[in-house]
């Protein structure tokens, strides 16, 4: 399989949100209040108001379903979201995120799959996403 670099993501959060143990698992929210995006592509800044909804599952990994919007360094609006597996035990953080746009410029997000490979730093979550081709 071949793929390519297509950006480097940063979070920044705010305190959790603790919803609780539901019937699925315990559900936790991660508020997103910025962040920036780079790459050969694109770039640009991630915009306050999403959020990572994370289930922790009985076996000590975690469901991530993140919904972000980012804006890039010209102005387009992208809906970013991505589901994925967070194990701590065994430092693995992969997701697969997808993209949607009404921008001309950045359409190829439309049609693209991408694979992400993340890590918690202290200043924040940082996500290595790769454009499969």
């Amino acid at each position: 399989m071949n793929s390519r670099p297509l950006m480097l993501l940063r979070f920044a959060t705010s305190a959790i949100e603790e919803i609780g143990s539901t019937p699925h698992g315990k559900v936790s929210i991660f508020p997103v209040t910025g962040g920036s995006f780079e790459g050969e592509r694109l770039r640009g800044k991630v915009l306050a108001g999403g959020g990572d909804w994370v289930t922790a599952l009985a076996d000590g990994t975690f469901e991530l379903d993140l919904r972000v919007t980012l804006e890039t360094d010209d102005g387009a609006l992208i809906h970013m979201t991505f589901t994925g597996v967070r194990d701590d035990a065994n430092h693995y953080l992969r997701t697969l995120p997808r993209f949607e746009t009404a921008a001309p410029k950045y359409a190829f997000l439309n049609r693209l799959l991408a694979v992400g490979i993340g890590e918690i730093r202290p200043e924040g979550p940082v996500h290595a996403i790769e454009e499969i081709l």
